[in-house]
């Protein structure tokens, strides 16, 4: 299994505080938004590029959350579904599968939060993507976790700049590291 780690410190004052990072886990999203809060504080995170809950053919993220130490941490920031196009049949399958992976996490970690996909260019994704963020919200609401909707500050159709500033990259999924800031601001206020 190779999954991606970064380790980031933002300064050495963070190293001599007395609490614990948040961590990010999920698929490529995680690198750019990470790398964006770790300018605010340090940060882990472990991300799959191409990876979601609906195959375990790149990463099976169920089972590596089962083997991974969510307690060192003071929060979990969960994002995955940015690749799960769940079909309105599969809605129910998904939801089950998102909730059991949130009561794997809350097993060692209570704070959970989750940041539910962005827009993407293609409008076809972007229907199925409204059932993937479907079955995430309904699966959190029932085991009390927080979602984010990446949209509020992303646009709720797709953009690729935002009042002059260019947010998403050319390939109509990731965003800039501009984005990754909008984004981090939403979960910091």
């Amino acid at each position: 299994m190779n999954i991606y780690k970064i380790s980031v410190i933002s300064s050495l004052l963070f190293s001599s505080m007395s609490y614990s990072k948040p961590v990010f886990i999920g698929d490529s999203l995680t690198y750019e938004i990470a790398k964006g809060y770790s300018t605010i504080q340090a940060v882990d995170a472990r991300y799959k590029v191409g990876s979601g809950l609906s195959t375990k053919k790149i990463l099976d993220w169920q089972r590596y959350a089962e083997q991974f130490s969510f307690e060192k941490y003071d929060t979990v920031y969960v994002i995955l579904g940015t690749n799960d196009h769940v079909q309105i049949s599969e809605k129910e399958k998904y939801t089950s599968k998102v909730r059991h992976f949130i009561q794997t996490i809350k097993a060692r970690n209570q704070n959970v939060i989750w940041l539910l996909p962005p827009t993407l260019k293609d409008p076809a994704k972007n229907r199925l993507l409204d059932n993937t963020r479907q079955a995430i919200k309904t699966a959190s609401q029932i085991e009390g976790i927080t979602t984010v909707d990446t949209r509020t500050v992303l646009g709720e159709t797709y953009k690729d700049v935002i009042d002059g500033t260019t947010v998403r990259t050319k390939d109509g999924i990731h965003i800039t590291p501009n984005g990754a800031l909008l984004t981090v601001t939403q979960l910091l206020f």
